[in-house]
């Protein structure tokens, strides 16, 4: 299908086939639908604007266009990022932002997207939601610690507090200004992303800032069979 002519925004939605911990994670039967197609049904057209799939799988691009959204196919890249930026520039460099929604983000909706833009500066923006201590333990659950400006000083896996004994935990998506999109491309990997396996890491080490919109944002990021179960359930009314 066709692209159509895409708007100052342009919503990527990166997805691969080979999770390690949720193999086939996209095309994962969410309630009837597939999870991709939860995650671009949730975040709906945001500006004008239809999310585009940035895939390498050909199944995976056979079944959003059979929903009605547009996927484009991409080489091989080493993040999700990485991806973002092939389909990117495939698509023609479109847009003065470009958001980076992951594809396990079935709760996502336009909301993330309007204050992903309402923060945006000329470094990278990315949301996260205060969470209890039990909430941080989970180590698939990614926590950030933000200074006074609400820029990220670190990712982590790990509890790390943030506040007044509370924990803020990071939401799977990203805008970036098409210099930092390249800036955070060209970053490359650190000794921290490695060991986190994290790469917003790296990009904060190449010095690039990362603003963090804070709010009640519901993620519900699916990365294990765990998670997948509680997004049936949630969806189960459907």
């Amino acid at each position: 299908m066709g692209f159509g002519k895409l708007a100052e925004v342009t919503v990527i939605v990166p997805a691969r086939m080979g999770s390690t911990r949720l193999p086939g994670k996209p095309l994962a039967d969410v309630s009837g639908k597939p999870l991709i197609v939860r995650v671009l049904e949730g975040v709906g057209s945001p500006f004008g604007t239809q999310p585009v799939v940035a895939t390498d799988n050909s199944e995976i691009a056979r079944v959003v266009e059979k929903y009605g959204y547009a996927a484009i196919l991409t080489g091989e890249a080493i993040s999700g990022t990485h991806r973002v930026h092939q389909a990117w520039k495939a698509l023609g460099s479109p847009g003065g932002r470009i958001v980076n929604l992951q594809g396990d983000e079935p709760c996502a909706t336009p909301e993330w997207i309007t204050a992903l833009l309402s923060a945006a500066d000329q470094g990278v923006t990315t949301l996260a939601s205060p969470t209890e201590a039990s909430g941080a333990k989970n180590p698939s659950s990614v926590k950030v610690v933000v200074d006074q400006r609400s820029r990220a000083i670190y990712f982590s896996r790990s509890p790390i507090p943030w506040g007044e004994g509370g924990f803020l935990v990071h939401t799977g998506a990203y805008c970036f200004t098409p210099e930092s999109l390249k800036a955070c491309v060209e970053a490359g990997e650190t000794i921290l992303s490695r060991r986190e396996k994290l790469e917003q890491l790296a990009w904060i080490e190449k010095g690039v800032a990362i603003t963090v919109a804070t709010g009640n944002w519901s993620s519900l990021g699916v990365d294990t069979p765990e998670d997948l179960e509680r997004a049936r359930r949630y969806f189960g009314g459907d």
